[in-house]
């Protein structure tokens, strides 16, 4: 079991265990990490579609002229 003081996030009372309280704190932090998630897989959606053109446009920078 580690200490945690004050100056480093800890306090005096002890987490809360039970109660609705708790129950809000965790649906609040389920909630932040689900639109956190949600955000990253947009922006790696859109990297992924930008990479795509990308190579495709070199792919075809690449290809020789036919005869």
């Amino acid at each position: 079991m580690s200490c945690v003081p004050p100056s480093c996030g800890g306090g005096s009372k002890p987490p809360a265990t039970s109660g609705t309280g708790s129950t809000n704190n965790a649906d609040s932090a389920i909630a932040k990490m689900e639109a956190t998630f949600n955000m990253a897989i947009e922006k790696s959606a859109k990297i992924t579609e930008i990479s795509t053109a990308k190579k495709a446009e070199l792919d075809a920078t690449k290809q020789r002229p036919q005869n």
